[in-house]
């Protein structure tokens, strides 16, 4: 096993700011509650994992509950709603997928380095009724997902797909389609006075009026093309990561080596903006408050 793991999470800290993955990933620092966007995605992958498992919708969305932390009554109820959706959107549609391998870890040297090791987890590997493999994604969002939206303009080049197209390929499945399977999250909002629960009945009810707005089932191809650039620019950031490192331990705190990307969407939503932007120094062993320095990739077993 090599000393470091590059992970498509880490790619994409990486990408979105240098200096949040250090703090990420080379730091270990995590806020001690995670997002609630991020619990909820955890949530829903549970849910269908269990709905594979042939569970009814009522066992899903306690499987799904059962492993969140910090949930709160309307998260459950936002859940609630719409897994009673999606049960009623394909309880009575012939599935593309014949088989499915959920949940599927892996972890390899990658080509070219001395340092890093690929490592991730495949949401599921099917067999497609017709005899194709395929990674199947299950992704949730707050954007569209009208079929002419720019979301799946952007999931064709997402990085994380063909880390694990390569991946899956590294375990013996020569996948070539992506099955994305696509939920909205809520538009509708809890009323004054609502309970969760009557908002739970409510969307509910929403979600088998207008399945099209929250469900979205697409095929995507996976181009030869593509993998071979992904690979390239995977093998570029394992060198970068390097560099920075390297400059760091150079610098008079290490995290001046790792840029800054200031802007409304990488600001907005980065658990680190609240010390970050202000330039406090942070020392590791006493991590600001409301954080902790822990695992760097809590998205493998065993971090």
């Amino acid at each position: 096993m090599r000393s470091d793991t590059l992970t498509a999470s880490r790619m994409g800290a990486l990408l979105a700011c240098p200096r949040k993955h250090y703090w990420r990933y080379e730091v270990g620092l995590s806020a001690a509650v995670s997002a609630g966007a991020l619990r909820f995605g955890s949530a829903w992958h549970a849910a269908m994992e269990s709905r594979w498992q042939g569970l009814d919708c009522a066992a899903a969305l306690e499987k799904a509950c059962g492993g969140a932390e910090s949930f709160t009554e309307l998260d459950v109820a936002t859940l609630s709603g719409l897994l009673a959706g999606y049960y009623a959107r394909y309880g009575g549609e012939a599935e593309v997928v014949k088989t499915l391998h959920p949940e599927q870890e892996f972890r390899y040297a990658l080509d070219g380095s001395r340092t890093f090791d690929i490592a991730g987890k495949i949401d599921g590997l099917g067999v497609l009724c017709d005899g194709r493999l395929a990674l199947v994604e299950h992704k949730t969002t707050g954007e569209s997902i009208d079929a002419d939206g720019e979301y799946w303009q952007r999931l064709r080049f997402n990085p994380q797909i063909y880390q694990y197209v390569l991946a899956a390929r590294a375990l013996g499945w020569d996948v070539q389609t992506v099955i994305y399977d696509v939920v909205k999250k809520p538009a509708i909002r809890q009323k004054q006075g609502e309970t969760a629960e009557v908002f739970g009945e409510r969307l509910a009810a929403d979600t088998r009026e207008r399945p099209e707005f929250y469900f979205a089932r697409r095929e995507v191809a996976v181009l030869e093309q593509d993998v071979e650039e992904f690979a390239i620019q995977r093998l570029e950031l394992s060198r970068l990561i390097l560099l920075l490192r390297a400059a760091g331990r150079r610098a008079r705190r290490p995290e001046h080596a790792w840029p800054r990307n200031c802007g409304g969407m990488t600001c907005r939503f980065c658990e680190f903006a609240t010390f970050c932007m202000q330039n406090i120094a942070v020392d590791p062993a006493q991590p600001p408050a409301g954080f902790a320095v822990g695992q760097t990739n809590p998205e493998l077993s065993g971090g």
